[in-house]
């Protein structure tokens, strides 16, 4: 039996980023992280202590990105998603959206995995010529399929596994090359 497709908007709150009115000025005494496009890694984390940290002085209370929500790359072809799970106080910039999960039925990290997908990337309605933009209602109108939480924990799991064994790999990878490299040093030295 299909899963049945649900807009996001039914199951989650969608936000834009924070606005910041001037440059970003690193702080040594700063007391925030701010997050923009080119801070995410390749591993889809977010790690907050590489992060340049500032001295909130905006008026407003400052919009810290709570565990468990999701960013959005707001800009460009490829709208990666990103779960937050730290507990330092970092404000994510006005390139990202971030979604907070309203209902207990539907896994962050789950929620996270199936928007990362290229075929729901696909249906991502994005307007701009030059550079690509992600709006939040394009967002909310997206169609996903939630499945029952134990089959979310499962997906969840493979997911994990399968970036184990590309850690895995790609440290026999690097052994090889490492090892071709020393036979070809011991050759010439014989």
């Amino acid at each position: 039996m299909p899963t049945n497709l649900v807009n996001l908007e039914k199951i989650a709150d969608v936000r834009s980023g924070f606005t910041l009115r001037e440059a970003i000025k690193p702080s040594s005494g700063g007391d925030v992280r701010i997050l923009q496009i080119k801070d995410l890694t390749q591993g889809l984390q977010i790690e907050p202590n590489a992060l340049p940290a500032v001295v909130w002085e905006q008026n407003s209370t400052t919009p810290l990105l709570e565990s468990g929500e999701i960013v959005v790359a707001a800009r460009g072809n490829r709208n990666i998603a990103v779960v937050y799970s730290a507990k330092v106080p970092v404000v994510a910039t006005n390139q990202f959206l971030i979604i907070n999960i309203k209902t207990k039925t539907v896994l962050p990290e789950y929620l996270c995995w199936i928007i990362n997908q290229p075929k729901i990337q696909q249906m991502f309605h994005r307007s701009g010529t030059n550079i690509q933009l992600l709006t939040k209602s394009a967002l909310l109108k997206v169609q996903l399929p939630i499945p029952p939480i134990e089959t979310q924990r499962s997906i969840i799991g493979l997911q994990q596994a399968w970036e184990q064994e590309d850690q895995l790999i790609n440290q026999l990878q690097t052994s090889r090359q490492k090892l071709q490299r020393g036979i070809l040093q011991n050759l010439f030295r014989n």
